[in-house]
């Protein structure tokens, strides 16, 4: 039995196609859970998880975030995911931008002239980042950003960038390319998290699953189920 700890998790997951993966997403008070079928491996309670989905039809692979909220003893555990934007049509631009990018999970902080908030780093690439939790910033907006430690009281310095687009809690942001100090900044951070997704493990979809009997995942927690068990 392998076990997982709460930070920095990465798991692949491969599927036939897009709606394959849709069909294993289920919404459960509210939440949208999902199953990793993985017999050998448990996940802590509230382990952070960064899930990249992959698919033999060739569609770009999507990033989710998610946490454990429950395992099946000899079968797998159950991530809530926090987001599931990632899991709708995008446009030929998107496609092209998402599929060279890198989920993380960094706790960062964003300032312009106007204000200060920090969030979540989800993902990267050496053009821009995708970050969530910072509503308060509009497109446009000229940013510096800063990679925030644990406990929020060290910083290092990443890049200064432009917020490209803003929806639903979660915001585009390209770096400033003119910002030498943060190119390198930004290109040991891409290291760094290159590093972590070359150890991740891989998972396939069973072929079984999805086919005449439809979707073969246990049983999902519910909330009451949780709560009992935190006791």
């Amino acid at each position: 039995m392998i076990v997982q700890g709460r930070g920095n998790v990465r798991l692949r997951y491969r599927f036939m196609n897009l709606d394959q993966a849709r069909a294993h997403v289920h919404d459960v008070d509210g939440r949208s859970l999902f199953f990793v079928r993985e017999e050998k491996m448990r996940l802590l309670p509230d382990a952070s998880v960064c899930l990249a989905l992959s698919f033999e039809s060739g569609e770009v692979t999507r990033l989710l975030h998610g946490r454990a909220v429950g395992a099946v003893e000899g079968a797998g555990t159950w991530l809530q995911l926090l987001d599931t934007r990632p899991l709708r049509q995008i446009s030929a631009t998107e496609a092209v931008r998402r599929s060279i990018r890198l989920g993380c999970d960094a706790l960062v902080e964003v300032r312009s002239d106007r204000q200060v908030a920090s969030g979540r780093m989800l993902d990267l690439s050496p053009g821009g980042a995708r970050l969530c939790g910072v509503r308060p910033f509009s497109p446009g907006d000229y940013l510096e950003l800063r990679l925030l430690s644990p406990d929020r009281l060290t910083f290092n310095d990443l890049s200064y960038a432009h917020a490209v687009w803003v929806e639903e809690g979660e915001m585009g942001v390209q770096f400033d390319r003119t910002d030498a100090i943060g190119r390198h900044a930004v290109a040991r951070l891409l290291a760094e998290t290159e590093d972590l997704w070359t150890n991740a493990r891989e998972n396939v979809h069973a072929p079984p699953c999805c086919a005449g009997e439809g979707v073969l995942d246990p049983a999902p927690p519910r909330l009451e189920q949780r709560a009992a068990g935190a006791k």
